[in-house]
């Protein structure tokens, strides 16, 4: 049986995810098709870095010349205002087992933007459903994507007591999150793996600061996908683990273990 690991010793984000699976033998051109395929105006940065003395793939969403780090991330909120959430992890590891691959990636904080109702330049669920079902993309990737926008969704719904379709992105965070799960459904499914194992997260300490105070790490709906989920703190006061992150590791059903025990 062939399956993927994901240490995710430093967290994991869905930026973080897609320079894993690109050093793990996903195809650039195939993200960069299924991005384009979206029609939402983005396209995909891919460069060498290195962290940590290890060459390392990192993957920038751009939108309109910027990426997803010079731009604020917002959280749903209940009463037409927004949570400014400013995400600290711009030191980021991940590394993916496939059996043959390896990948050290820096997070840039990725698209984490639920945003409120009210918001004029906001994408509803219901918006980015339909931006996917008309993307060029196979179906079972499809229906990850749109489980996974589903997942956070439901989580900021519960945490806001709203229903879950006047949760709204950000008009940015809305193309990041999109560019990055969608490529993440794409990758996954063309690796033809028969199931994704997991290792604890760690999911980072300390606090984030928004615009109604400051709230632990990890963020209310992080922890509300995570529940049953092994998780740590190594002491490194930042977010380690992102929502979207989060998402994609409930949307791929991973089990969980330590890799001595795989």
């Amino acid at each position: 049986m062939r399956v993927a690991y994901l240490e995710c010793f430093s967290g994991i984000s869905g930026d973080m995810f897609l320079g894993a699976l690109l050093e793990v033998g996903v195809s650039e051109d195939l993200l960069r098709k299924a991005v384009a395929s979206l029609n939402i105006g983005a396209e995909l940065r891919v460069s060498r870095v290195d962290r940590s003395g290890i060459s390392s793939t990192k993957v920038d969403v751009v939108v309109d010349g910027a990426t997803g780090d010079s731009a604020q991330h917002h959280h749903a909120h209940d009463n037409g205002h927004s949570h400014d959430h400013h995400h600290a992890n711009d030191h980021h590891h991940s590394h993916a087992h496939d059996h043959h691959g390896h990948a050290d990636h820096r997070s840039n904080a990725g698209p984490d933007a639920l945003h409120a109702p009210s918001h004029a330049h906001g994408r509803s669920l219901s918006a980015i459903r339909d931006i996917i079902r008309k993307a060029d993309i196979p179906e079972p990737a499809r229906k990850t994507a749109i489980r996974a926008f589903e997942l956070l969704g439901e989580a900021e719904a519960s945490i806001h007591n709203v229903p879950m379709e006047s949760i709204h992105f950000h008009e940015v965070g809305a193309v990041d999150a999109i560019v990055d799960i969608v490529c993440a459904a794409v990758g996954s499914h063309a690796l033809g793996v028969h199931g994704f194992i997991c290792s604890p997260l760690n999911v980072g300490g300390g606090t984030t600061i928004c615009a109604h105070g400051e709230f632990p790490v990890p963020a209310p709906a992080t922890l509300a996908l995570l529940k049953g989920a092994p998780v740590y703190s190594s002491g490194v006061k930042a977010e380690l683990v992102t929502p979207t992150g989060a998402a994609l590791i409930r949307v791929l059903d991973c089990h969980f273990s330590e890799l001595s025990r795989v």
